[in-house]
């Protein structure tokens, strides 16, 4: 993320922070003021992100190895950049000859130091009306290559790599309800999901699974879904738009076909890559592939709590995600050409080659719904405005 670095600023003149602190803890947070600004303030090593030359985020260091006052601006999170600041101020710490890291963390933000090397270290009590943990870090407990490569840009200001999340852990195949898969059953298993799905489906970097979710089979379970229920929501979230998808993967060709009930974008170039794919059916079972081109995964028909979890990842990839201009393109060139067929009287592409349809007719307006696919030249197969032929 080239856009975003991290500096040092004085307290004194760090305007930006205290205005940052004051949005985060005391407007959203609800955190009364004679417990924001407090006498720690004036010796403490304050840091400021920002991203375009903006400053968006800040955090705090004191002497003794403390941590606090971590705050990212409502609209500028879910890309990463909390982590960044983490890192930042954990490097400069350890540059200062720091061994031990200490910091106070509100409950639901407890994963997010976890996979920063911090532990939980104390019960759950009350901090400004909200439930806290502490949690400590210490570098002799910390593998070699846990922390990236830090370089300096100028005194008090640098730039930090972000390295790929780690795949989700394989999980304990002693649960019945956890069924391993392999590239010889994945295919059975996915199409078993899809066919029970009633609402939603999200799939998450099917690039690095065309072994998978570049299939026939895949793309017609796919419209089963769409007929059963034509709100059917399919969303497609892709980290690198390559040639092999482009020339003719399944679920592109599903997106032009039915571009309102199937869309197809690009993550934000400034989050990580993964190296996982997964899909999540409805709020209720899924299919993970922890290293995709490993082909071996798990399956869960029924599992509530995780495909919670994973949706609501999955969302704010989502949100911040882009439509990317080679998918845009590939998508509006194919429905810019489509015509009424001159046999069937069904929008679909121009490529279709029948015989010209009768000299006179006349258009029917109503929107006819159809109990059954189409045919396969036919581009929609749940409503069209269709044309009757009359005689002379």
């Amino acid at each position: 993320m080239s856009d975003v670095v991290v500096t040092t600023v004085d307290w004194h003149t760090g305007k930006a922070l205290r205005d940052i602190r004051q949005r985060v803890f005391i407007d959203e947070q609800q955190v009364p003021e004679d417990l924001e600004w407090d006498a720690q303030d004036e010796g403490a090593t304050h840091f400021l992100l920002l991203r375009a030359g903006h400053p968006v985020g800040t955090g705090r260091l004191l002497k003794d190895g403390h941590i606090g006052r971590i705050a990212i601006l409502p609209q500028h999170r879910g890309l990463g950049l909390g982590e960044r600041l983490m890192r930042a101020i954990m490097a400069h710490a350890i540059d200062k000859g720091m061994h031990t890291l200490l910091l106070s963390a509100q409950t639901h933000a407890v994963p997010f130091y976890q996979r920063l090397g911090f532990e939980v270290c104390s019960d759950i009590y009350l901090d400004a009306g909200i439930e806290h943990q502490d949690m400590r870090w210490s570098d002799d407990t910390q593998k070699s290559d846990h922390l990236p490569h830090i370089e300096f840009v100028s005194p008090g200001r640098f730039t930090i790599h972000n390295p790929d999340e780690e795949p989700p852990a394989k999980p304990d195949y002693s649960d019945p309800d956890m069924i391993p898969i392999t590239e010889q059953n994945a295919q059975e298993q996915l199409i078993e999901l899809l066919d029970g799905c009633l609402q939603s489906v999200r799939i998450f970097a099917p690039e690095q699974a065309l072994w998978l979710f570049n299939r026939k089979a895949i793309l017609q379970a796919c419209e089963r879904l769409i007929a059963r229920n034509p709100k059917a929501r399919i969303q497609v979230l892709l980290q690198e738009v390559s040639n092999d998808f482009l020339s003719g993967h399944t679920l592109l060709s599903l997106a032009r076909r039915f571009p309102s009930l199937c869309q197809v974008r690009k993550q934000h170039p400034d989050l990580p890559r993964q190296s996982y794919a997964q899909a999540m059916i409805d709020q209720q079972g899924f299919l993970m592939l922890p290293v995709a081109r490993q082909r071996e995964g798990f399956v869960r028909q029924t599992s509530r709590d995780q495909v919670k979890r994973w949706s609501d990842t999955f969302d704010e990839r989502w949100n911040s995600s882009q439509t990317d201009p080679a998918i845009r393109s590939f998508l509006l060139s194919n429905i810019a050409s489509w015509q009424p067929c001159s046999a069937c009287f069904v929008w679909q592409p121009a490529r279709c080659r029948r015989p010209p349809r009768p000299r006179s007719f006349r258009w029917d307006t109503t929107l006819r719904k159809t109990s059954s696919l189409p045919c396969s030249r036919c581009c929609n197969p749940m409503s069209a405005f269709r044309p009757t032929a009359t005689s002379s």
